[in-house]
């Protein structure tokens, strides 16, 4: 090889390594989202993301085999989102966090406190647990009641929760 063709090898090898690394990290329904507190919005409302212990997410199919997150303030953001969206939006995945260790759980299978007197981001009153007994003590601590995804997606479409489900900012 000559000194000009080893360079352009070397160039394109190089170029190709920063085009791989600039495609960012894969989405997968198995990869709860990455959200930066304080800089990242709300997909329902556009608001920044403080509180990680109310943050949710979801993973979207966009395209056969392609996905994409979607992340919200609140848990009831969430639940509007595919409330507008549902004839159109394939989900992969739910993800929220667990109220006390603050760890991204599988929303499909996370109990739900749902509670007038909790305050969060957007007024939902909805915080997430991992286990069905933390959920239960906090349910007690806040006076409120226990639910599973399926019974809030019941409840909001209803209208029978969540404010009666009348909390309609961001549409």
């Amino acid at each position: 090889m000559t000194i000009k063709s080893t360079f352009l090898a070397s160039f394109l090898g190089l170029f190709l390594l920063t085009l791989a690394a600039c495609g960012g990290p894969t989405v997968t329904p198995d990869t709860p989202p990455e959200i930066l507190y304080g800089e990242d919005v709300c997909d329902q409302c556009n608001m920044i993301i403080n509180d990680e212990r109310y943050a949710a997410g979801l993973v979207v199919e966009t395209e056969p085999g392609r996905y994409e997150h979607r992340i919200f303030d609140d848990i009831g953001d969430l639940l509007v989102y595919v409330k507008g969206q549902e004839d159109d939006l394939v989900i992969a995945a739910y993800y929220v966090h667990d109220y006390n260790s603050k760890e991204w759980i599988d929303g499909q299978t996370a109990y739900y406190i749902y509670s007038e007197e909790l305050v969060t981001p957007m007024g939902f009153g909805l915080a997430a647990a991992a286990q069905q007994l933390e959920a239960e003590t906090l349910a007690a601590e806040w006076n409120g009641s226990v639910l599973t995804l399926t019974e809030l997606h019941e409840r909001f479409t209803a209208g029978q929760t969540m404010m009666d489900a009348v909390h309609q900012h961001g549409q």
